[in-house]
């Protein structure tokens, strides 16, 4: 299990550097049915939800395996600032630890419990919450977002399933040098991607692009008349008691470790609020893995929305190893840990990734600081 580790994060890491796809812009009007032919598609083999169970994570790990876990952990300091790490065995426990810098300029140590940026695992919160108001009869899949974003180009015939599963061919703000550094509120950052030339017509394609995750925040906020971090505390984290994570507000102070890049500290004014539903949690490898296992269990979203999310994935990149559902990502490594099921994450100076590997039924997440 100890080598796995090394072999997980790696494989995560490289999945949120992937280049996005290059399309011919297009400001034509879409048709009403756009037929799909981007990447080709798998689900999640039936088998591994035979796997899933409620089995509690609730206990401790052995003695040995959490000394060897140890160890590890200080071998990955040795090459980041700092790093939160979690690995629970459905059934057996939990082992986490939050070990390093701080900020490496000046010598800062961690505290327990620190919070490290989490990125764009922020979307499966994102889409959890959509899934839960569909389940609830509030809203559908098959919507389109005209009624919310009228000026966004396509409107009309774009959907709430294709800013879930990134069909809906617009550009990603973050993309855009006109961005910066500073606190954009959703709307602007929506904005920005919706003056592009969208990439596609939506249903059409697939390119992973965050505005429609902004967008979804909004909708989810005008539904529950409430602002999204009070959504997510209601529907998550007060219920799954994830008591050190975090939607980022602007203005608003975290007490999370410094972004680094190549050890070296960066600064970001209030930017780290931009990404919103599409990114903008902060929180813990221990409360990632918390999460991540009461989704896969069933307890989250129902059983059959749960598959949805793992249905009909586009590969995100030309092996065909990452792929892409509703707010979720699969991985497929023959010649390492096998298919993980999870989400991985990059935002200036810090990376993510929590993962089921399902050929050794295990859950680890972990956060870096570089």
């Amino acid at each position: 299990m100890i080598p796995l580790l090394g072999i997980v994060l790696s494989v995560g890491l490289s999945g949120i550097l992937l280049a996005a796809p290059v399309f011919a812009a297009t400001r034509q009007a879409c048709p009403v049915v756009a037929a799909y032919a981007g990447p080709p598609v798998r689900s999640v083999p039936d088998e591994i939800w035979r796997t899933m169970s409620h089995r509690s994570i609730d206990g401790e790990l052995p003695r040995d395996l959490r000394e060897a876990l140890s160890r590890t952990l200080d071998d990955i300091v040795m090459r980041v600032p700092a790093a939160s790490v979690a690995v629970a065995v459905p059934g057996v426990g939990i082992w986490s630890e939050t070990r390093g810098l701080a900020t490496t300029e000046p010598d800062t140590r961690v505290v327990a419990n620190q919070k490290f940026q989490a990125a764009s695992i922020t979307k499966t919160f994102t889409a959890a919450a959509v899934l839960q108001l569909i389940d609830e009869g509030r809203l559908r899949l098959d919507t389109t977002v005209d009624r919310w974003f009228p000026d966004v180009p396509n409107a009309g015939v774009m959907k709430i399933e294709h800013l879930l599963r990134h069909t809906n061919g617009l550009v990603s703000f973050n993309v855009l040098p006109s961005l910066g550094e500073r606190y954009r509120s959703p709307a602007d950052a929506i904005a920005l991607g919706g003056a592009e030339a969208p990439q596609f017509c939506p249903g059409s394609n697939w390119a992973y692009t965050n505005p429609g995750y902004l967008m979804l925040g909004l909708i989810v906020e005008q539904i529950e008349d409430a602002p999204l971090h009070e959504v997510f505390e209601k529907r998550f984290f007060a219920p799954l008691a994830l008591t050190d994570t975090v939607l980022r507000q602007p203005r608003v102070a975290v007490p999370i470790v410094g972004g680094h890049a190549s050890g070296r500290p960066v600064i970001v004014q209030d930017g780290y609020a931009t990404p919103y539903a599409a990114g903008g949690i902060a929180s813990t490898a221990k409360d990632l893995v918390k999460f991540w296992q009461a989704l896969l269990a069933g307890t989250v979203v129902p059983e059959s929305a749960l598959h949805t999310m793992f249905s009909e994935m586009p590969a995100m990149s030309a092996d065909g190893q990452s792929l892409y559902g509703v707010g979720v990502q699969m991985y497929d490594v023959p010649d390492g840990p096998g298919l993980m099921l999870g989400h991985s994450g990059g935002i200036t100076g810090f990376t993510s990734i929590v993962a089921y590997v399902a050929a050794d039924d295990i859950l680890v997440a972990a956060l870096f600081n570089d």
